[in-house]
């Protein structure tokens, strides 16, 4: 279509990468909330983690694909149907994170002394699970970037002419016999991007596990 593919590159940066992040940001903060309620307060831990268990019950993907194939093609939909699949995978991981202060003496001892449960959250607990939440959001951003992509190649997921990797993969595949090379640049684009990721998540963890060798 005479289109420039190295300014659709790399204008498509801003619609990839913005998706993913204010995807996991939303997934975050319900997760975080969730995790928290049920990790912290006991009333809550049953209802929160059943809800869950069912959620867990469907694969992520194919629950991604039944929520927009239902609500339709759209980048709103691609970021509902992305919050939605993780959200319960975020919430166990957030509330066993809880569940390794909640016992701790300091805690027992804010309790005892009658700090509001409020309080103890803010000041206690999510200063001590921050870490954990980085380093986890950070090893999921890939997944995040591949499943925007998968669905916006399949023409589920974002649509033209916004420029988005996976949009330009898919558009490639359609002069793949007259001009394949045409796939590399969104295709190489979102490999080193998951990578970068990855390592990212992979130098948090590293470097939590050397600090708390550190100080044991």
């Amino acid at each position: 279509m005479g289109r420039c593919i190295a300014s659709r590159l790399l204008f498509g940066i801003r619609t990839t990468l913005f998706l993913a992040l204010f995807a996991m940001s939303m997934t975050l903060i319900l997760g975080v909330i969730l995790g928290i309620l049920a990790g912290f307060f006991r009333k809550a831990e049953g209802v929160i983690l059943r809800g869950c268990d069912v959620m867990l019950s469907f694969p992520s993907e194919l629950m991604i694909l039944a929520i927009v194939g239902m609500l339709g093609a759209g980048m709103g939909n691609l970021i509902l149907a992305n919050v939605i699949a993780k959200v319960a995978w975020y919430t166990r991981m957030i509330y066993s994170f809880v569940l390794v202060h909640r016992e701790q003496n300091y805690i027992a001892f804010a309790k005892a002394t009658g700090v509001a449960p409020l309080r103890i959250l803010k000041t206690h607990i999510l200063p001590s699970i921050f870490d954990d939440i980085v380093m986890l959001a950070t090893l999921d951003a890939g997944w995040v970037i591949m499943s925007i992509s998968a669905l916006s190649f399949l023409g589920l997921g974002v649509q033209a002419p916004t420029p988005e990797w996976g949009m330009m993969l898919s558009e490639a595949k359609n002069v793949m016999s007259v001009y394949p090379l045409q796939m590399l640049p969104s295709g190489v684009a979102i490999l080193v991007v998951v990578l970068a990721f990855n390592f990212l998540g992979d130098s948090i963890r590293d470097a939590r596990d050397d600090r708390k060798i550190s100080i044991s």
